[in-house]
């Protein structure tokens, strides 16, 4: 399929989608075919509705599965990603003298506000300065101390376009005896991501972004090597290894992730993210980072390096592209917005994020908007 064909997979809009970093552009054909999928069981009177519903939130734990290298056991779906980080933290019992969790500066401040508030006056968090190379597996080595017990790694950094070596932290963290948790909500879907070599303890991510899955979808990542130690503290009927026995005197923990699940699922977002995580693993992560490299790099070859924000080697950069124009930036800003460029700004820049919905002419108009 050729960059103009992906295009026209995606809903149709009078701009240039460039998003995909905040909320990704949805699939032409989710709106029929998901909204169909939820709505048939009462559609159809031969259908058993929550077998129907499962069956949808099965796809979606096994389209995972084929996305990162996990097992379908090993995930198990969450609301957000701060709903997830605060059902790690409560499942934990942790050695009082290794009660701090390492995080960086530039990480997503919702995971930090979720630490906070979930580990209560047990835990303390350890920030590694926003100045510090968090790309450099030295810094980690240096600020994991024997106070150290669960390490937050963040894939790509939001603000930065950064890059993280994670397989080299969590390797360092296991050799430290530290709990990795990784935060994969910005490059699942525009990085290969193969979480059996990473070898990580825990893994959160989200569909609103690359994989372009909506709100609502997001997911938990479990290794097999610490189910048993996690007995989550916020469980219900569908955190039971039976969530049909229907015996209010017994509750068993599931067997696999699903114990971190809780109570009556949402199950609408999950059937819409299923369908597009299937459409990124037919098209293959390698072609869309493929993709996503030949659009970026046009970028960075016609503009000024001192625009440059984000790595530009390929091993430490993410899908986005952050630019900054110093004084000029708000100008920038309202240039874009008038030609009707969909994007966002943080502190450190302007963020530009090409995906499938984008093509070559689309980058060039936007060259010329840049320059």
């Amino acid at each position: 399929m050729s960059s103009d064909q992906w295009v026209e997979q995606f809903i149709s809009h009078n701009s240039i989608y460039l998003l995909s970093h905040s909320v990704g552009l949805p699939l032409r054909f989710l709106e029929s075919t998901a909204t169909a999928d939820f709505w048939q069981p009462w559609q159809n009177a031969d259908s058993e509705i929550w077998t129907h519903w499962l069956a949808g939130i099965d796809s979606f734990r096994a389209q995972l599965a084929v996305l990162l290298n996990g097992e379908k056991d090993s995930f198990c779906p969450q609301t957000s990603l701060s709903s997830a980080v605060a059902k790690i933290l409560n499942s934990l019992s942790l050695d009082k003298e290794r009660n701090c969790i390492l995080m960086s500066e530039e990480d997503f401040p919702s995971i930090a506000f979720a630490l906070q508030k979930a580990g209560g006056f047990d835990y303390r968090l350890k920030f590694i300065p926003a100045e510090a190379d968090t790309s450099d597996i030295d810094v980690w080595d240096k600020q994991t101390t024997s106070d150290v017990a669960m390490v937050l790694v963040t894939h790509v950094q939001s603000n930065n376009g950064r890059q993280l070596p994670v397989q080299l932290i969590t390797n360092l963290s296991r050799q430290k005896d530290i709990l990795s948790l990784v935060d994969i909500a910005q490059s699942a879907a525009i990085l290969p991501i193969d979480l059996q070599a990473w070898d990580a303890d825990f893994v959160i991510g989200s569909c609103v972004k690359w994989i372009g899955g909506g709100p609502g979808a997001g997911f938990l990542w479990v290794s097999p090597d610490v189910i048993e130690r996690c007995e989550p503290q916020s469980v219900g009927w569908f955190s039971h290894s039976n969530p049909f026995e229907f015996d209010i005197h017994n509750f068993n923990y599931a067997p696999d992730a699903l114990r971190f699940w809780g109570g009556t699922p949402s199950v609408f977002p999950y059937v819409i993210a299923s369908h597009s995580l299937k459409f990124i693993n037919n098209v293959g992560v390698d072609n869309i980072r493929a993709h996503n490299i030949e659009l970026v790099d046009k970028i960075i070859q016609a503009i000024s390096p001192e625009h440059l924000v984000s790595p530009v080697e390929l091993e430490r950069r993410g899908g986005t592209l952050i630019l900054g124009f110093r004084d000029r930036d708000q100008d920038m800003i309202k240039r874009l917005r008038d030609a009707h460029v969909q994007f966002d700004a943080r502190a450190k820049g302007i963020r530009l994020s090409p995906h499938l919905c984008n093509n070559s002419q689309q980058i060039d108009a936007l060259i010329k908007l840049l320059n």
